[in-house]
């Protein structure tokens, strides 16, 4: 069997992993890798004697961007397909029968050429002019000259695991972080600078920009005829199946770089060193092996990082970060951000064949801000803008207006953003009156609630506050959920519930914001932080609050101070655009205190409201934007849901061409039974359940009669009764 291949095998293998990279596709396959042949010189050359390079090209790119990609607020983890799996194992067996230590690119050629129902195979041996035999012996000279690849890497071929990072010259501004890591490479100790920020910040930027300062010697004296080289992990990792082979290799690369001097090493992600987590078979990861490189400061490092990168690695190992200077990347300003787009639209623009509108980068950026939280400006407001373009651009448009921005982002985000756009001032002035129409006799916690919500809209509150907080106190069924979901409708934003029985354990309360690392369920995260951070508009219900745990107080104490919180990955969730409700039954048992005595004073909801001073603790109830107080039910508040249940249910008749109407004896008796003040509207759903709706089954399924016809529904001594005519 095999033990390691050539460096034109390792070569194609690395530049197919960066295409499904680029490409954001969950499987690395046989056409990734014959792609990734493509940017093999001597396998070009042989392909263009033998027939048509270019058309294969193509094809075999046609074919690629077809594939299904995974979406960008996912995380990428590329996986072999089982035909590439295949292709390799048969490669393998090829050069064990021919007696050779290496997989070469013929033995991977051949291989493709023996896969049954491959894409591969049919763009390959379509674009041949000659016999395959005739193109594999071409390959032959292939394998001659890679012969050598299976040993360790002589020190005078160092740079196979580096490429020059691209300069730029054009960052705007960072002249703050620039100079502070210029200061660090020119220390004798620590000159390893860490780039901490969020995805999208910038990092990358800036190493090009520093880059391109080395290029023009505009640096101290000390770092005069530096280059900065970026590290390919993925050519460092290959070929090392065994222990000690990495080990080696390493050494063999960082003396040679020591030794050369003029070189400064750039890692463009801290995670590809590895270093994330302990090996369990005791062999040690890039990360650790570089340590002593670290320590020397012989040879220079500048390596980016995410926060919650970082927290990982101080869990596993906090020595290492010790030996880095770290720069604090924060997100640029709007203003910034705005800057940095303009010199990047013309390329845009370009690229799409479109025309942008000079509001389009604004627009871009408040949008993105907004509603795209995994990652930070100026990436995602970029990320849009040529979502956009390209949304133009497949839609036969010759510009992208605000408008197409708008209409991209429903393909990035989950909100109807149009819709929530629309929202005018005639919106929010009609808004108590709408929700009136749909929660009734609740007209006090509905003005209560609005003008909190409208505040918050005119900036009147603190922005780094949630847009509200509110508790929702009342008797059970009178509307304390309902007004929740009627709120979110209106606001055009989704509503998420959380049922706080469940987390009345202390243990229960990691799953909102994820378990401690090396317990179960580390990895899955946080379920409330990660609902926020996907959805960052939208209305937070605590149902049945005083159940929780007592833990869960003091994460709320942080939501309403700070509008912030982090999870078991450091990873921040902002709650500054989430209206937080929480329900509460507390103080339902002193609900009879409301009608003590010989005339009612007040109602049951406003007795559980001071009832909730006994339950919540003081800084829990003085955080709260408004405790909201809801009505007891009564009467002409039955009578109102009563006649909204039926319109209901009369709807979805219609759908099966049936018409309902009710007797008023029959109403009267509806009403009369399902009318309960300690139950609230759940007992009026509940009655029609019981006593209407199997009588109207009967009819449909069994009673025999054409397509539409009328229900009349009558009282009885008993019940009710159903006649039915055509």
């Amino acid at each position: 069997m095999p033990i390691n291949q050539t460096s034109n095998v390792t070569s194609a293998l690395v530049e197919a992993y960066g295409i499904a990279t680029e490409k954001r596709n969950e499987y690395l396959t046989p056409e990734h890798l014959l792609a990734g042949y493509l940017k093999d010189k001597d396998f070009w050359d042989a392909l263009s004697r033998c027939g048509r390079s270019e058309e294969l090209e193509a094809d075999i790119y046609r074919y690629i961007n077809d594939l299904e990609h995974v979406p960008s607020d996912r995380e990428l983890a590329i996986e072999f397909s089982a035909q590439l799996q295949e292709l390799f194992e048969r490669a393998a067996e090829t050069a064990s029968s021919a007696m050779v230590q290496t997989i070469q690119t013929h033995h991977l050629i051949y291989s493709i050429f023996h896969l049954e129902d491959s894409y591969a195979r049919f763009h390959l041996e379509s674009c041949l002019d000659c016999s395959i035999p005739d193109f594999l012996n071409s390959l032959i000279g292939l394998a001659e000259e890679d012969s050598e690849a299976g040993s360790l890497q002589p020190e005078d071929k160092w740079s196979r695991y580096f490429r020059p990072v691209e300069p730029d010259g054009n960052i705007v501004g960072r002249k703050e972080e620039t100079a502070k890591i210029l200061r660090i490479l020119c220390r004798r100790n620590k000159n390893n600078a860490l780039l901490v920020g969020g995805r999208g910040v910038g990092k990358t930027a800036i190493a090009r920009g520093i880059a391109a300062l080395l290029a023009e010697e505009n640096v101290p004296e000390k770092l005069k005829g530096y280059e900065l080289m970026e590290l390919n992990t993925g050519m460092l990792l290959s070929g090392t199946q065994y222990r000690g082979d990495l080990e080696g290799r390493i050494q063999s690369v960082m003396d040679s770089i020591a030794e050369e001097q003029g070189i400064i090493v750039y890692v463009d992600e801290l995670r590809s060193l590895g270093g994330m987590s302990r090996m369990e078979d005791g062999t040690k990861d890039i990360l650790s092996l570089l340590n002593p490189y670290f320590r020397s400061g012989n040879i220079k490092f500048i390596i980016s990082a995410t926060p919650e990168d970082m927290k990982k690695l101080n869990s596993v190992d906090g020595g290492i970060a010790g030996l880095f200077r770290i720069v604090e990347i924060e997100e640029p300003s709007e203003e910034e951000a705005g800057r940095i787009i303009e010199g990047i639209l013309p390329s845009l623009s370009e690229y799409h064949g479109v025309s942008y509108d000079h509001d389009v980068i604004s627009h871009s950026i408040s949008l993105s801000k907004r509603y795209i939280m995994d990652r930070c400006l100026p990436d995602k407001a970029i990320d849009l803008l040529d979502e956009a373009g390209a949304y133009a651009e497949t839609n036969a448009e010759d510009k992208v207006t605000r408008n197409t921005v708008t209409k991209a982002l429903a393909d990035i985000c989950r909100t109807d953003v149009e819709a929530s756009e629309a929202d005018t001032k005639d919106d929010l002035l009609n808004m108590e009156e709408r929700l009136g129409r749909k929660i009734f006799g609740q007209e006090k916690a509905i003005k209560t609630l609005t003008e909190a919500i409208l505040m918050s809209k005119a900036g009147l509150l603190d922005n780094d506050r949630t847009i509200g907080s509110f508790l929702f106190v009342g008797p059970t069924g009178v509307g304390k959920t309902e007004l929740s979901k009627v709120l979110a409708q209106q606001l055009h934003v989704p509503l998420h519930r959380f049922d706080m029985s469940e987390y009345s354990e202390k243990h229960s309360v990691a799953k909102l914001i994820g378990s401690p690392a090396g317990y179960v369920g580390y990895d899955d995260g946080g379920i409330l932080t990660d609902t926020v951070r996907k959805n960052p508009y939208c209305v937070l219900l605590l149902d049945e609050i005083e159940k929780a745990h007592e833990d869960i107080y003091n994460l709320l104490l942080q939501i309403m101070d700070y509008a912030v919180i982090s999870d078991n990955k450091g990873r921040k969730a902002d709650f500054r655009n989430v209206i937080l409700i929480m329900t509460s039954n507390a103080g339902a048992r002193y609900a009879h205190k409301a009608s003590v005595g010989f005339e009612r004073r007040v109602n049951a909801g406003e007795a559980m409201a001071k009832e909730v001073k006994n339950v919540f603790a003081p800084e829990f109830i003085n955080r709260l934007t408004s405790v909201v107080v809801f009505n007891d039910m009564n009467e002409q508040m039955a009578e109102r849901i009563l006649d909204d249940k039926i319109n209901r249910l009369q709807e979805r008749l219609a759908a099966k061409k049936v018409k309902m109407t009710i007797e008023q004896e029959a109403y009267r008796k509806l009403l009369k039974e399902g009318f309960s003040p300690e139950y609230g509207a759940r007992e009026i759903e509940r009655v029609l359940n019981a006593r209407l709706t199997p009588l109207l089954m009967k009819e449909i399924l069994f009673g025999g009669h054409k397509e539409g016809f009328t229900a009349v529904v009558k009282a009885t001594g008993e019940g009710f009764e159903i006649s039915c005519m055509q």
